[in-house]
């Protein structure tokens, strides 16, 4: 029996239409990540066999100032990794390209963590509490994450699409678009693995293959949904990223290198774009 936290998200829903054996999915009304001196005690009631952590707080701008960012993002790790310690049980955790500075042109397992927002040094902070906490642990790092469910890149461009509203693109931002439906399936096929004895824990990357801009990416959304929304006349400006006047600084490139988490799992990765007709095909 597994525990999923954060049962309300787009990952989370994406694992719940796929996952079908014996699971408790937990919402932040279930069990609050911020009040840390209850997290031990409500996972002890539960009693799991492994944890799977999709909660997060993922505002990058906010994160700059709400101390939630480091409740949510490191402080309440630590404390799901002291119960998956003490109970020698494995937990899943999922993590973000934002720990990397985005100096590089793609970045592996083996490339060392800058992060250059709060955001990315509070998830960071958590992968550490992880690492020096517990024995069996699978961090996945991914990026781009979006899926047809609440509010992300995906969702947004489709509200503004019908809205007939003007978008803006940035060029100068590089990375790999990631479904949370194939992420989804990724992390179920970790829990098969590691229920047939293949456990080789550590940090994994996990994001479609390919890499692209933002700005081609959304004239990529935009050119797939133009046949359910009639997206014609709508101007795509390209631009930068500091156009945007965002509070937090984002990292250039963040490509993630997803080879170890393909061969150590013998897993297929699908391309970016196919996924990306995928989900537009199931709004």
């Amino acid at each position: 029996m597994i525990v999923v936290l954060g049962k309300n998200g787009q990952l989370a829903k994406e694992f719940q239409k796929i996952y079908k054996e014996k699971a408790i999915y937990l919402s932040s009304l279930d069990l609050d990540l911020t009040r840390l001196d209850k997290i031990i005690p409500a996972l002890n009631k539960l009693c799991p066999n492994i944890i799977v952590n999709f909660t997060a707080y993922n505002n990058v701008d906010l994160a700059e100032e709400n101390f939630n960012n480091i409740l949510l993002n490191s402080l309440a790790i630590k404390e799901i990794a002291n119960y998956s310690s003490s109970k020698d049980i494995p937990l899943i955790h999922i993590s973000t390209d934002y720990v990397f500075d985005g100096s590089k042109e793609s970045y592996t397992e083996d490339d060392t963590p800058n992060p250059i927002n709060k955001y990315g040094q509070a998830k960071l902070d958590g992968e550490n509490y992880i690492q020096n906490i517990c024995k069996k642990y699978f961090i996945i790092r991914t990026s781009w994450l979006y899926s047809r469910f609440g509010e992300n890149f995906l969702t947004k461009v489709v509200a503004m699409c019908e809205n007939k509203s003007n978008l803006m693109g940035a060029y100068d931002l590089i990375g790999s678009p990631t479904s949370a439906k194939s992420l989804a399936h990724a992390i179920k096929y970790v829990i098969e693995c590691n229920k047939a004895g293949n456990r080789d824990f550590g940090i994994f990357h996990f994001s479609n293959e390919g890499s692209i801009s933002k700005y081609t990416f959304l004239r990529k959304i935009v050119s797939l949904l133009h046949e359910d929304i009639n997206t014609e006349g709508i101007y795509i400006k390209k631009v930068k990223n500091s156009d945007f006047n965002l509070a937090a600084q984002r990292p250039y490139n963040t490509t993630l290198v997803s080879k170890k988490f393909s061969e150590n799992f013998n897993y297929r990765i699908p391309f970016w774009e196919d996924e990306l007709k995928l989900i537009i095909g199931e709004i």
